[in-house]
């Protein structure tokens, strides 16, 4: 009889490896479908680029310019072990890191005095008992007694092992919506990779706030498998959706890079450009490609990532939150009804989805509607989101709102619609008051016997 792990244990442990001091093994963030259908020649740069500027899940990096707390820690070296010439680490004793989280495995330490000032070593062993680091013995670095050094990224270390523990079996990894027990799940797991959240408090075309991501962590999402965090203290919760955002941030730049590059250089259109009817060389083609890669690519990835880390900023100012102008109109059955018929109504639609009694069978549901992606109707009928999953309309007479149940909630979905969905926003189109008389209506009618 043979003994081992089974697959799911195998599974299950596998976050453990980021909370130890074991060696962590070199994998990749996970690069996207559109990234591994460029021709290898454009490809390899693109993640290079990637791996260079966000690290990989065991070696995170820090990228200036992004609303991200990495939460660097000044230390000084104390004490110099003394190795043999054949050790290939050096180990120090360390000061200033006392209050540091205890799991620096792997992170990037920047020299900012002594022999080695400027360059930056990796952290191969931390005891934190002890204050022992080890990194690479190299001819630059010659740790003395007195030298200063910068860890980095020890907030989104801290925010990357709560994930790997407590989120990543089903969002994954890279946050792409397939970890192992994503298969199961209906509906599936959040793509974090294309930045866009569904239960927002923002206005219809900014990103979500921390806050609003903090909020989905702790209460979950109901009616879903999100579960509810609220065992976690506040910094913890913190730490993940800080890790989340960043991740939101790669996968972003990874999307607008790949999409300048993609009508040019994947593998069909170049298939197409030097086929007989194309007309054009391979080696032409490349030679265009080498230069693009060099005088533009670097520009190209400069501006992806600043505007999608402009966009994050800009959602956590005050004046991206959707405030109404007008206090809530009293729930009065003059109100629901003003509500009803702008529900039935030209002007909004609902029933178009919701259907007539709000029981998420409109006629919507019956149509076969165009993928934006790819321009081709979808194989089954319904509404879809922008991930491409069914998604029926929501029965709103079974009282579950998954972006929260305050009546401000409600309003929030109505004026900035839901983003990545087919349900729209109605902030323009709608005044304050039509806003919650709609409101009151909706949310009167789980307590309805119609």
């Amino acid at each position: 009889m043979r003994f081992g792990l089974s697959r799911l244990s195998l599974l299950l442990l596998f976050p453990l490896f980021s909370l130890t001091g074991c060696e962590q093994p070199q994998v990749n963030f996970v690069f996207s479908e559109k990234t591994n259908e460029l021709v290898p020649e454009a490809a390899k740069p693109v993640k290079e680029a990637l791996v260079r500027q966000f690290g990989n899940p065991f070696e995170l990096t820090q990228f200036e310019g992004l609303p991200t707390d990495f939460g660097d820690v000044e230390g000084s070296v104390k004490t110099v072990q003394a190795s043999s010439g054949e050790e290939k680490l050096i180990r120090f004793q360390v000061e200033g890191l006392q209050d540091a989280y205890p799991k620096l495995l792997g992170l990037p330490l920047e020299w900012t005095s002594g022999k080695g000032q400027g360059q930056i070593s990796r952290i191969k062993e931390y005891n934190y008992e002890t204050g022992t680091i080890a990194v690479d013995k190299t001819a630059d670095i010659d740790p003395q007694p007195g030298d200063t050094f910068l860890v980095e990224c020890t907030r989104l270390q801290f925010g990357r092992d709560l994930y790997n523990r407590h989120c990543m079996h089903c969002h994954g990894m890279s946050g792409e919506g397939t970890g192992p027990t994503s298969r199961y799940l209906n509906p599936p797991p959040r793509d974090f990779r294309q930045g866009i959240y569904k239960y927002t408090s923002t206005k219809p075309t900014a990103k979500a706030q921390n806050a609003d991501l903090e909020r989905t962590v702790k209460e979950g999402i109901a009616g879903t498998y999100m579960p509810s965090f609220k065992l976690l203290t506040e910094d913890e919760v913190s730490a993940i959706v800080n890790y989340v955002v960043w991740l939101s941030i790669r996968g972003e730049t990874e999307k607008k890079i790949v999409d300048e590059l993609f009508f040019d250089y994947s593998k069909e259109v170049v298939a197409e450009r030097t086929s007989e009817d194309g007309g054009e060389s391979r080696e032409d083609v490349m030679e265009e490609l080498k230069e693009y890669m060099e005088l533009d690519f670097p520009d190209t990835l400069e501006f992806a990532t600043s505007s999608v880390a402009e966009a994050w900023e800009e959602a956590n100012m005050e004046d991206a939150v959707v405030v109404p102008e007008t206090p809530r109109v009293p729930d009065t059955p003059e109100s629901r009804e003003r509500g009803r018929k702008l529900y039935l109504g030209d002007k909004t639609k609902c029933a178009t989805c919701h259907g007539p009694q709000g029981r998420g069978n409109g006629t919507a549901t019956q149509d076969f509607w165009t993928n934006p992606a790819t321009n081709e109707k979808y194989p089954n009928r319904g509404l879809h989101d922008i991930w491409g999953n069914q998604l029926p309309p929501r029965d709103l007479h079974r009282g579950i709102y998954r972006g929260g149940r305050r009546p401000i909630d409600v309003y929030r979905r109505m004026y900035s619609g839901i983003k990545g969905t087919p349900m729209p926003a109605f902030g323009g189109p709608l005044s304050d008051e039509e806003l919650w008389d709609l409101v009151n209506y909706v949310m009167s009618l789980p307590y309805s016997s119609k």
